[in-house]
């Protein structure tokens, strides 16, 4: 049997809104990573974006001697789309070396379409400091020496911990012990690899690292570490 549809019937069918998206390409800090698209009949759908604030398989959007929070402080798509909501909510704070997957629901244009999804993703922008290490010395009761052989530049967020290494026999013997270690201010210490205590046990070579937190303003003079 053969129905016929009445004209105006048509006009009261709900739309179908096909989308197809081919790839989603995301802008952050001056990069693009390109993510696999996704289809949908609707025209309202919702995108689930991996952010990885670490070195894994996913996103991996922060240079890792930057052991800071990444905060998204918003995100923006361009035409013939648009953001409808934020799942979790703006801003997002990603801490070191933890993921989050956000999801993102986009409200997609009157008519199918077929091609790319951008979203641009906007961080929030950290005061940075610049800091200058012409000299940097360490140093044990009266004696004092010289670490490094040629200036050390950093720009860094305020606050920022960033790693020196020195070569122990520049200062200290074989078998030497170290307990504790200082430095001077704006600087402060927040440990060291070996960790403390640590023993001078290779005849050859011994190198520390030193963690060092960064000042909450410009600085250029020396570093003085003393163990």
């Amino acid at each position: 049997m053969v129905r016929y549809i009445k004209f105006l019937d048509l006009f009261k069918r709900k739309k179908n809104f096909l989308i197809n998206i081919k790839n989603i390409n995301i802008y952050w800090k001056g990069a693009i990573h390109t993510l696999k698209g996704v289809e949908s009949d609707d025209k309202i759908f919702t995108v689930t974006i991996p952010f990885s604030n670490k070195n894994n398989n996913n996103l991996s959007f922060l240079k890792k001697q930057e052991k800071t929070p990444e905060i998204i402080k918003e995100i923006n798509t361009t035409k013939p789309f648009r953001i409808v909501s934020v799942s979790p909510e703006l801003p997002i704070e990603i801490p070191d070396s933890e993921s989050k997957e956000l999801g993102i629901t986009v409200e997609g244009p009157d008519f199918n379409y077929s091609g790319v999804l951008t979203l641009k993703f906007k961080s929030k922008v950290e005061p940075k400091v610049h800091v200058e290490l012409p000299d940097v010395y360490i140093i044990r009761g009266n004696k004092r020496v010289k670490a490094n052989n040629s200036k050390q530049l950093y720009n860094l967020m305020k606050n920022q911990i960033f790693e020196v290494s020195v070569q122990m026999y520049r200062l200290l013997t074989f078998n030497d012990t170290v307990e504790r270690v200082s430095v001077n201010k704006p600087f402060g210490f927040e440990g060291c690899s070996p960790k403390l205590p640590f023993r001078i046990d290779d005849k050859s070579s011994y190198v520390v690292t030193f963690m060092i937190k960064a000042p909450e303003f410009n600085y250029s003079g020396s570093l003085e570490i003393e163990v």
